[in-house]
């Protein structure tokens, strides 16, 4: 009768201790990772992966972790099934060097060399004119080493039409919401961008071995509708091939949908011209008496990513947005003027 109550707990502890972690599995088909990662409006061909067979695979369980997503495709410069395992405590230490070579691509984001690279590639077409999907860096580099010479690092990279114009060529889409910053270990941590890091060190993380990571962010793009693209997600380590760092990206986040041109004008007293943003593009806004005018703008998680605060005379008036064209990303942001005499919030696109 001990047995059988001792081999209940036991059961019952085992079955919720593995409900609070995240299972990582090695995966070697690279056709059924990348289909799970679709959503909508896309179709992926030639894929292909390049490193460690060992260095790519899939998880699940997220939700019961601090990771923000549940499952999807992880690709790491260490090993899936190492030990400790990734979905162990932050107590563990995931440093397994793969004898890899780095990645040329990513050693242009970076003066030092690159190891251990993991590289996952595919053609795809796209049914409308953004791009986009998402995805968490993880990195046990947190803290010790950040803007040290040991920043490993990754990134998204997209070749085929720019709807602006030419042709993007190896353009990296992984960048910091509303900035042209690349996403690492020196530009997101607890005193750099801090709001899209998660200090998971500090916070004893016990289903996550990673000492720190990014929360989720979107990548995305312009394109142009039913052209064909070739995009290559790679990560590396940076200086030597211990400490290992992953890529966590989202099942079903990947689509491609239709932005259309917006009204450049749609109340009274405030316009926007022209829309899409261009280097050109100004706010019109009526003042009733002379004042403060605030704007701020967000991207599409609701980050803040540029704000001004001027003072202008009784009357119809402009403020230039020039300068929040040179430093945004492309896709959509939401951008609200505030005033003593109104408030009013419009959508505004950068193709």
């Amino acid at each position: 009768m001990k047995k059988i109550i001792f081999f209940t707990l036991f059961l019952s502890f085992y079955l919720f201790s593995s409900k609070a972690q995240l299972i990582v599995n090695q995966q070697t088909s690279m056709t059924q990772l990348v289909n799970n990662f679709i959503l909508s409006g896309v179709t992926a061909s030639n894929i292909s992966f390049t490193g460690d067979s060992n260095a790519v695979g899939s998880f699940l369980n997220g939700n019961s972790t601090n990771l923000g997503m549940n499952d999807g495709i992880i690709l790491t410069t260490g090993v899936i099934n190492g030990t400790p395992a990734i979905g162990g405590s932050v107590s563990g230490f995931s440093n397994t060097s793969n004898n890899q070579p780095g990645d040329s691509l990513l050693g242009l984001l970076t003066t030092a060399p690159t190891y251990d690279a993991a590289v996952l590639e595919f053609d795809l077409v796209p049914v409308g004119n953004i791009l986009e999907f998402q995805y968490v860096f993880a990195s046990e580099e947190y803290p010790e080493y950040v803007n040290s010479g040991f920043n490993d690092i990754f990134g998204f990279f997209i070749n085929g039409s720019n709807p602006g114009g030419g042709n993007f060529t190896d353009e990296n889409i992984a960048l910091i919401p509303g900035s042209n910053q690349v996403v690492c270990i020196n530009n997101v941590n607890a005193s750099t961008n801090s709001s899209y890091f998660v200090d998971n060190l500090a916070l004893n993380g016990t289903s996550i071995v990673f000492d720190g990571f990014t929360t989720v962010l979107i990548a995305q793009a312009s394109v142009v509708p039913l052209s064909t693209y070739h995009l290559k997600m790679a990560i590396a380590d940076v200086s030597d091939g211990v400490f290992d760092s992953g890529i966590f990206l989202k099942a079903q986040s990947m689509k491609s949908y239709t932005i259309t041109n917006v009204e450049e004008k749609k109340i009274p007293n405030f316009s926007i011209s022209p829309n899409p943003l261009s280097a050109d593009t100004k706010l019109s806004f009526n003042m009733a008496t002379s004042g403060m005018i605030k704007v701020n703008i967000t991207d599409i998680t609701g980050k803040e990513v540029y704000t001004t605060e001027k003072s202008f005379d009784s009357g119809i008036q402009h403020l230039s947005l020039g300068e929040f064209y040179n430093s945004c990303k492309t896709g959509i942001h939401m951008i609200h003027i505030q005033t003593n005499d109104f408030s009013e919030l419009l959508k505004i696109i950068k193709f």
